[in-house]
């Protein structure tokens, strides 16, 4: 039931969007202008945040999980790779749409609520951590896919996104701050830092925001007969079927922590992620495709994902 309320808030949400561009509030500048801001400055805000609030030890104890978010991923990719041959004759950014929602679910922003109400905070902090893995997925073959018509220094650059280029920084200041000893600071600096956390803390937040508003801009203007189109509905099959039937049970023979796959049970059966349509608006890329995948898979988990979820925990 929570996760039915989460996703009408989700979709709610995105109608904010939606209607800001039907009244001329948002435009198709400004739809872009608000992907460029969360990508360069509100994202890596909340990828900051929420790594360094683990320690060393727990990234050690639980280094499997970034590995398993990645054999989600790369299941599903695999999956659009095989069902690609039989797209037809369509443009090739609508086939590196259709490979970016196989490879990218929504790995953190809706789980995030089900993993706190059934797992807690130390869910949490594990679903943080796992969410590496979909990172630097998403930073090096997420880009990938939407720049290929790049030159390859300028794929190198696209590479070098502020978000990866902060998860990297994040890691390293963990590793640092745990592995050795350092004298504790004077009492100015520890409240500027904290000063500075809280301050960032504050921005990641609206990465959601942000996201919802962008996908409902893009919906606004998005081509119906998208949402009509079988493949739009091929990449949802694959999404929020075929990727939970073949995960699920891999899942259940893999020895971890019963919080460790609980949460990546849940993340195995969510619908495309938000960050898709940043990604489009971005690097540019067939959004109109990104779109109504994104909004048909979020309408279609509201049944996939709590049979999948009663099934599996």
């Amino acid at each position: 039931m929570i996760f039915l309320f989460q996703i009408v808030c989700v979709l709610a949400l995105v109608s904010c969007g939606y209607f800001a561009r039907r009244g001329g509030l948002i435009t198709a500048q400004g739809t872009t202008d608000l992907a460029r801001i969360c990508i360069a400055i509100i994202y890596p805000a909340l990828i900051f945040v929420s790594m360094t609030q683990l320690s060393l030890a727990e990234l050690r104890a639980n280094y499997s999980l970034p590995l398993l978010a990645m054999v989600i991923a790369i299941s599903g990719f695999l999956l659009g790779l095989l069902a690609a041959r039989i797209l037809g004759d369509v443009h090739p950014a609508t086939t590196r749409a259709f490979l970016f929602h196989c490879l990218i679910n929504n790995y953190l922003f809706l789980p995030l609520p089900l993993v706190l109400f059934r797992f807690g905070e130390k869910g949490v902090a594990l679903l943080v951590f796992s969410s590496v893995g979909y990172e630097v997925l998403l930073w090096s073959l997420g880009v990938v896919l939407f720049t290929t018509d790049l030159s390859g220094w300028q794929r190198i650059k696209s590479l070098l996104s502020p978000p990866f280029v902060t998860l990297i920084t994040a890691l390293l200041f963990v590793v640092l701050r745990d592995l050795f000893t350092w004298p504790a600071p004077p009492g100015w600096l520890a409240l500027a830092w904290q000063t500075v956390r809280s301050g960032m803390h504050a921005v990641g937040q609206a990465t959601i925001a942000f996201s919802m508003l962008v996908a409902g801009s893009r919906f606004a203007v998005m081509k119906h007969e998208v949402m009509l189109g079988w493949r739009v509905w091929l990449v949802s099959f694959i999404r929020l079927v075929a990727v939970p039937l073949i995960m699920i049970p891999v899942l259940g023979l893999i020895p971890m922590d019963e919080t460790a796959r609980g949460l990546l049970t849940i993340v195995a059966v969510m619908p495309a992620a938000m960050a898709s349509v940043l990604f489009s608006e971005r690097f540019g890329g067939d959004t109109d495709f990104i779109a109504g995948g994104l909004l048909l898979t979020h309408l279609w988990a509201l049944v996939t994902v709590p049979l999948f979820l009663a099934w599996a925990l």
